[in-house]
């Protein structure tokens, strides 16, 4: 499979390992564990600045590197949060890490995912698929040999900078993050605030993290545990279920 971890259970699965979770009343920490084969394939990380939110995102992309092959997860990234995506732009399953700084490319990109999502849709229309369930299963059998893509991911990592220089984005990839789950396109989204995205795009990212808020009034989880978060140590914030977690980084 290329890229491999000694544990492939969850190998295919598009379920993959984010961090770790501290249960201190059950005494242990487990795996966070984050599994985007089905409602929730689509994901909000909100953090403060210097919170970990750039690190949290190759995390998530050396996490599928490590259990999915090039074939069943593909990415593709918008970084405006200073250049930390980069570091994971060799991997054979990134298409692209487009910069704010190149404006052309980074439409291009919006572009490319949606052409994926349109061309897709007329695929499952005209050959009789069902689900993205029973495309993941035909392709892992050898079969739709003239479809290259599997899963494909559209990271934006500072979703202010997009709303604020490229508005005309917004409403293409709410369409993205709205249609896209039914066939294997999803969006993951880093933000500063929850405020920043709107609820028609909000609504539809079902997975969420909150690392270190700079406003702990801001968090939408428990802002007891928010304002218990370190302030000087990226990566760590808290599950939904207002657990202490801190992410992985692969190096």
């Amino acid at each position: 499979r290329g890229l491999t971890s000694p544990d492939n259970s969850h190998a295919g699965r598009l379920t993959v390992p984010l961090g770790i979770i501290d249960k201190p009343f059950e005494q242990r920490r487990d795996v966070l564990w984050s599994d985007f084969s089905g409602a929730a394939g689509h994901m909000l990380i909100v953090g403060g600045p210097q919170s970990g939110k750039s690190t949290l995102l190759r995390t998530l992309i050396s996490s599928f590197a490590l259990t999915h092959t090039p074939a069943e997860a593909q990415f593709y990234a918008l970084d405006f949060g200073g250049g930390g995506l980069s570091a994971v732009s060799g991997l054979p399953h990134v298409g692209g890490v487009a910069s704010r700084l190149d404006p052309e490319r980074v439409r291009r990109t919006v572009a490319e995912v949606a052409g994926v999502l349109n061309g897709r849709e007329e695929y499952f229309r005209v050959h009789g698929i069902d689900s993205m369930a029973s495309y993941r299963r035909q392709r892992a059998t050898g079969a739709l040999t003239d479809q290259p893509w599997g899963d494909v991911f559209l990271l934006i990592d500072g979703w202010a900078t997009l709303k604020q220089d490229y508005e005309i984005l917004e409403d293409h990839i709410t369409d993205l993050a709205i249609r896209g789950l039914g066939y294997g396109v999803h969006v993951v989204i880093t933000a500063t605030r929850n405020m920043e995205v709107r609820a028609a795009l909000k609504d539809q990212l079902m997975n969420r993290l909150e690392l270190r808020l700079g406003d702990t009034m801001d968090s939408e989880f428990d802002r007891k545990v928010a304002a218990n978060v370190p302030a000087d140590m990226p990566g760590r914030g808290q599950t939904p279920d207002g657990l202490h977690f801190i992410c992985l980084l692969y190096t």
